[in-house]
């Protein structure tokens, strides 16, 4: 009978070198994820805490009244719509004033895109995107002033901006976007913007119209 041949020393240190090789690749891959995750989060509430600054500056030139939530199709004569508003304070085009070929597209970084957005290959330039939505609780009814900072109970814990999947003027629970590890960051009422679990966010289906008068805004506090 012939006996079992026995792999020989250099195919045992080469098969042991591929199984180090796919070790360490696995490994560059988890920590490079890690560090676009966290590079995206970063970037995210850079974003936002430069909107909390044109918010407050906002509200001190227009007697702490918050701006409106606007609607679609975006247009100049919505001047006190957010996205019209607030970008004068940031040295930045009322999003209205922005022509074709220098507005907002996914994956390219700016204030107006969140970080995680994937780029497109194909994309029509007269387009407006943008992919963060103001909560509309802080306008009760489309044509009347939205609320003055003043009359939210706690302004610190009222939501004011959150990320969403495509441009819509006004935002919901429903309509946003977490990571990957169940956080949205969001930008509140008074300036603020930190990074919130899901389960921080009711679902409006609890709400009492109080709350919604006061413009509590789905935020578990």
């Amino acid at each position: 009978m012939t006996g079992l041949r026995l792999p020989s020393f250099r195919t045992m240190r080469a098969a042991a070198l591929i199984l180090v090789l796919v070790g360490l690749g696995v490994t560059f891959v988890a920590v490079r994820g890690r560090q676009t995750q966290e590079s995206h989060r970063v970037s995210s509430l850079r974003n936002l805490q430069q909107w909390g600054i044109a918010l407050n500056l906002y509200l001190i030139e227009n007697g702490n009244e918050l701006p409106e939530v606007g609607r679609t199709p975006v247009t100049p004569d919505q001047t006190k719509a957010w996205f019209n508003a607030l970008p004068p304070y940031l040295s930045e085009s009322p999003l209205a004033a922005l022509q074709p070929g220098e507005r907002p597209r996914p994956g390219v970084p700016s204030l107006w895109i969140r970080p995680e957005s994937k780029p497109v290959k194909i994309w029509d330039p007269g387009v407006f995107f943008f992919n963060y939505g103001m909560n509309t609780a802080l306008q009760p009814e489309e044509g009347k002033r939205s609320f003055r900072i003043y009359e939210l109970r706690f302004p610190g814990s009222v939501i004011f901006l959150v990320p969403t999947s495509e441009f819509s003027p006004g935002a919901s629970v429903e309509t946003t976007v977490f990571s990957e590890a169940g956080e949205a960051h969001i930008l509140f009422c008074d300036g603020h913007a930190e990074a919130v679990p899901q389960s921080k966010l009711q679902d409006p289906s609890a709400l009492s119209a109080a709350s919604a008068e006061q413009g509590v805004s789905w935020f578990r506090d």
